[in-house]
This record gives C-alpha cells, structure tokens and sequence, in this order.
C-alpha cells in the first residue's frame, strides 16, 4: 500500500473534524488538506469504477469516453458545485474558465517540453467541439448570468459531444482493472470528493477574503491548479510514454466536461453571475484558439510549449495585477 493511500483516511478524517465540528478554522489549512483529500479521492473513484467496468466486460473505449474523462474533472465539479450552491458564483465559474486555462496552456505546455506529440485524427474535430462549447457558453452568460435554463443547454451540449463520440476506439476491449474491493474504493472515493470540495471551497473563499483577492482569481489560478492536478498526472505521463491520444483527448475532453457539464450543473444549482470583461475571459478565448490552431497546423512542439508556458505565467501575473 502506498504513503498516500495510507493517509488518506486521517487526513479525511481531520478535514471532516475541521468543517463541522471543530471552530478552529485555518483556510490555508483547508485549502491544501482539501486538494490532498480531493484528488486522491478522485483517484479511488476512478480505480473503483474502472474495477466494477472490468468485471462488466466494458469496453476499453467505452469507459475512457465515460468514467475516465468524467472522473479526471471530479474536482473541478466538486469545487464549482459547491461554491455555487453556497451562493460563491466567482469561485464557480472562476474554477471552470482558470481551469480550462491550465488544461491548455500550463498542462498541454508541459505535456509538449517531454514528448513531440501527434495528435490523433479526431484531435482536430473535437477542438472545434470544445472551441463550439466555449462560444455557447460566453453567448449564454451574455446577460451577465447563467440560470437553470442555461444549464439544462449546456447539459444538452454534453450530451450531444457523447452522442458525436460513438463508434470511435477498439470495440470488445475489456479494460484490465482490478475488480477486487471496488465498491469500497467507490464509496471512499465519493465522500473524498465531497468534503474535499467543500473544504477546498471555504479555503480558498477564506484566503480571498483575509488577502483582499478577488474570489475569482484565486479561484482561476490557486483552486484550478489544484483541480487540475488529475489532468495535469494523466497528460503529462500519457505524453512521456507516447499515448498522444490520451494526452491531447484528455485535455479536450476535460475542457468539455468543464464548460458543459460542470458548468451547467453548477448554474443549475444557482444563478451564477459571470463578468465577460475580465482578462480571464480573454485568455480563455485565447488559449481555445490556440490549441485549435497548433493541432490543425500539428505544431506540437518543444518551441510551442515554451510559447503556451509563457503564456500561462503571463495569464497568472495579469489576473493578481488586473
């Protein structure tokens, strides 16, 4: 068994004593116990569910378009969720956009300085889904909020991007996950995610507010890193051992889930006002452009990560000073 494994269970102990019980509250506290408990979470749900997927004999395409690209944005639905339904509309929606900055220009960036990735031939096909995603969703919030009603769109949105994904991969595939203890990974990796959710949520509202940041850029840099750590493990190592497939389709894929499914639950839960003139929205539209640009030209290079990871630094020192 592994140290992180071993700990898991104190450390979402503690942080459940923290947030319900004990009125000793630190948010840096929070913030990094809850982004442990988070992501090893997802972890286990992850290896649960591809166990229970192994001993049903589905398919290895199957379970990748389904319960790998859902579980590796289990973070960034906890945390958005959350913070909608607290009535944190910045940290919300500023997890989502933050994130899908990191997927492209922090996570691909670094995923290209190790290996010189070739993109897949529907790698191209499904940017302009992800790029599609995006624009709806700046055109839904144009009135300054996302409602119940844009939610369910965006939602449809998903659906739709699943439906266009039949019939891709090798079919009759089983996926060889270990099918022993599942169930318990399952649950544990359930209540991972939810309190560390919740405490990553009031960690970084409590940093905010004791700093005198914005939610809203603590939440598109601190909070979307950290739910970004799962993308960031899978890409990165898909690209050293040159399974570009995975490495590119993850950070599309994730970048979908965000906008479509995350975001859409989130504003279902509550109205999320959202501000377009932000630099984050900028970058947002930018970093989308880009990875559609350097996959139709195949400009997956060490000299192009350089420019992404640049880029990113940049995006990061404009969001603290604007």
């Amino acid at each position: 068994m592994k140290f992180d494994e071993i700990i898991y269970l104190p450390i979402l102990f503690i942080v459940f004593y923290i947030l319900y019980i004990s009125s000793f509250k630190i948010p840096v506290i929070l913030l990094f116990a809850g982004f442990f408990i988070l992501i090893k979470g997802s972890d286990f749900f992850i290896n649960g569910a591809v166990g229970i997927s192994s001993k049903l004999g589905i398919s290895e395409h199957t379970i990748g378009l389904t319960i790998v690209a859902f579980g590796t944005s289990l973070p960034e639905l906890a945390v958005s969720s959350l913070a909608s339904y607290q009535k944190h509309a910045s940290t919300a929606w500023g997890n989502v956009i933050g994130s899908n900055i990191t997927n492209i220009l922090l996570i691909l960036g670094l995923a290209m300085l190790f290996s010189t990735i070739k993109p897949s031939r529907f790698a191209f096909k499904d940017a302009i889904s992800m790029l599609a995603v995006s624009f709806l969703t700046i055109f839904l919030a144009f009135d300054g909020k996302l409602n119940f009603y844009d939610g369910l769109i965006l939602l449809a949105f998903y659906v739709y991007f699943l439906y266009t994904l039949r019939g891709r991969g090798l079919e009759g595939e089983e996926i060889k996950g270990k099918a022993k203890g599942a169930i318990l990974f399952l649950i544990l990796g359930f209540f991972g995610i939810a309190f560390g959710g919740e405490a990553v949520v009031k960690g970084a509202v409590g940093i905010a507010h004791s700093l005198g940041i914005a939610e809203a850029t603590v939440a598109g840099s601190i909070v979307a890193f950290g739910t970004s750590l799962p993308e960031l493990a899978t890409t990165v190592m898909a690209a050293i051992k040159k399974h570009y497939g995975i490495a590119v389709g993850n950070v599309i894929g994730s970048n979908v889930v965000n906008l479509a499914l995350v975001l859409g639950i989130s504003s279902m839960l509550a109205n999320i006002s959202l501000n377009l003139m932000t630099p984050m929205i900028f970058f947002f539209f930018l970093a989308s452009f880009l990875i559609l640009v350097i996959l139709k030209e195949k400009w997956l290079s060490k000299i192009v990560s350089i420019s992404f990871l640049i880029l990113y630094a940049i995006f990061i020192a404009t969001i603290y000073i604007f």
